[in-house]
């Protein structure tokens, strides 16, 4: 288990982030976008086009871009403060991912999709047109997901194997039958963004759940970041997916942080090995 790091001073914290601020300032001057731009990227045949947030990377010299999709949590969107990453907690990491050749795509899948067919089929869209317009490379395309967004790129990675090359999901919920029980009050729109009806319940909830869906998982690097006191989603839900991958041998990386709590400050100490795990897992 990893204990939470103490809290910087302001002095000190300024000077951590002061490589990442001078990145910054010399993509601004470069003309390269700093600051990330609302774009309209081609949704799935016959759908209309799916609006992404989208940070560009630095230009590099060789070889082609990578990409990392970001699905938000509960009630979020790709507006600015409405999702995870594009919050302080995760500076360094949106720098770290820019000057490495990363785009950083955040799509608006709604406020509660769940990663049902449609939200499948948008991300999908969106990575193919990443693919097509601007040269990534197929096989450095990254799903990071936060709360109900770690929650669904494990079922989007469940249900699309090998489309994208590895994982990070920040307390996320595996079991959904048991999370709805923990947390009745999302039972609703997790139920109806999935069309699930009384009577195939579990059932239906089984089949979204990558507790019961390891095998899937062969050959996708994961890396899951938890709190001890998380009350959103239990802590066990993460450490029993994990039991489940190591029993198999697949690879994930699992750190649970004492004290911490359902709240994206928990990334705070782990950017950089949030953007190595992402950038470096390409073959």
């Amino acid at each position: 288990m990893i204990r939470a790091k103490s809290r910087p001073t302001n002095f000190s914290n300024v000077l951590r982030r002061w490589p990442c601020m001078v990145l910054c300032l010399c993509l601004a001057v470069s003309g390269r976008a700093a600051d990330p731009v609302s774009r309209q990227l081609s949704g799935p045949e016959g759908g209309p086009d799916v609006t992404c947030t989208v940070y560009e990377p630095q230009e590099l010299a060789t070889g082609k871009p990578g990409l990392v999709v970001h699905l938000y949590g509960s009630g979020g969107s790709h507006e600015q403060g409405h999702y995870n990453v594009g919050r302080a907690p995760y500076d360094e990491f949106r720098c770290l991912l820019a000057e490495r050749g990363y785009w950083l795509v955040v799509p608006d899948l709604g406020p509660r999709h769940w990663m049902n067919e449609a939200a499948i089929n948008k991300v999908d869209a969106v990575i193919n047109a990443m693919i097509d317009k601007e040269g990534v490379d197929a096989d450095r395309v990254h799903l990071f997901g936060t709360s109900m967004g770690a929650g669904s790129s494990l079922i989007h990675a469940m249900r699309r194997p090998r489309k994208v090359r590895s994982v990070v999901a920040i307390f996320p919920m595996t079991d959904f039958a048991r999370w709805l029980e923990e947390q009745p009050r999302y039972r609703e729109p997790v139920e109806e963004a999935h069309g699930i009806s009384p009577e195939p319940r579990q059932q239906a909830l089984g089949r979204i759940s990558p507790i019961h869906n390891i095998a899937a998982f062969r050959g996708t690097p994961l890396f899951l970041l938890h709190g001890t006191q998380d009350s959103v989603v239990d802590p066990d839900h993460s450490r029993r997916f994990v039991k489940a991958l190591r029993d198999k041998e697949y690879a994930v990386v699992y750190h649970e942080v004492e004290g911490e709590t359902h709240r994206d400050e928990i990334a705070r100490p782990y950017q950089r090995e949030l953007a190595d795990f992402l950038t470096k897992s390409a073959p």
